[in-house]
């Protein structure tokens, strides 16, 4: 009796311990399931998808900044190549550039055979913002490029040097002043500025420059300043279609092969 009585109680206790056991296992697993969901959907399906569109994003922005950079310096290169054939003086332009300096010295050179005349209306054609071949046809009119011309007037006035600066226009000048290239240059060409900038146009400027401005004003204007003024504009002319062909031509040339490269 004994003996049956411990087998049995030993049997109990082997039955008891694995069904606690068992219960201590079930009960975490059934408190995981309560709690969390059940997802109908992996999360990685979503993953892939805003990756993508993420390198999309950080595609499609550099390429559209770049054709933007492209299209700028397309029409940054149209605009100045337009420009430069729609220039109304081309002369002053290429002169006040390094690369085309030299080439506008020489033919204005050749044209005055006198270095110093020609270098000293240039410059100070430049200073002024005139035309060069304005500045140059208004000095052939007045002295034909000669440094030493004289001219005595009906009054007793003498204009003298190379855009014969009248002596009562400009008192202060010395006889060597007035035939001095440089000195007649300077006066001359900021003489013409003020007719420009009082005038407004270029005909009533060269008018005033001749006859005053008094007479011009007044719509008194001689005949002889009229053919003054259709003598220089006739020159003028004619400089320009020689600076077309012997300078301007090459530099036009060139700039249209740049752009057929492109």
């Amino acid at each position: 009796m004994n003996e049956f009585s411990s087998e049995k109680n030993h049997s109990f206790r082997l039955l008891l311990g694995t069904i606690l056991f068992s219960l201590l296992f079930l009960i975490p697993c059934a408190l995981i399931v309560a709690l969390v969901p059940i997802q109908t959907k992996a999360p990685v399906q979503t993953l892939p998808q805003f990756e993508v569109e993420a390198v999309a994003l950080e595609e499609d922005v550099p390429y559209e900044a770049e054709i933007e950079d492209e299209e700028l310096l397309e029409v940054s290169y149209s605009a100045k190549a337009q420009d430069f054939r729609k220039k109304i003086d081309e002369g002053l332009s290429l002169y006040r550039q390094p690369y085309s300096k030299a080439a506008v010295e020489w033919f204005y050179i050749h044209l005055t055979e006198d270095r110093d005349v020609a270098l000293a209306i240039m410059k100070e054609a430049d200073k002024n913002d005139i035309p060069l071949s304005l500045a140059f046809a208004l000095a052939h009119t007045e002295s034909e490029f000669k440094a030493k011309a004289v001219n005595t007037n009906k009054n007793g006035s003498i204009d003298r040097g190379l855009f014969q600066l009248n002596n009562k226009s400009f008192p202060d000048l010395t006889e060597a002043d007035f035939f001095n290239p440089e000195i007649s240059a300077k006066y001359g060409m900021s003489h013409l500025r003020y007719c420009l900038d009082t005038a407004g146009n270029e005909i009533a400027a060269l008018a005033m420059y001749n006859a005053g401005t008094g007479k011009v004003r007044s719509n008194s204007t001689p005949q002889t300043t009229l053919n003054y003024v259709s003598k220089i504009d006739s020159y003028r002319k004619g400089i320009d279609r020689l600076f077309e062909d012997d300078v301007l031509a090459f530099y036009e040339n060139n700039a249209d092969a740049r752009l057929a490269k492109n």
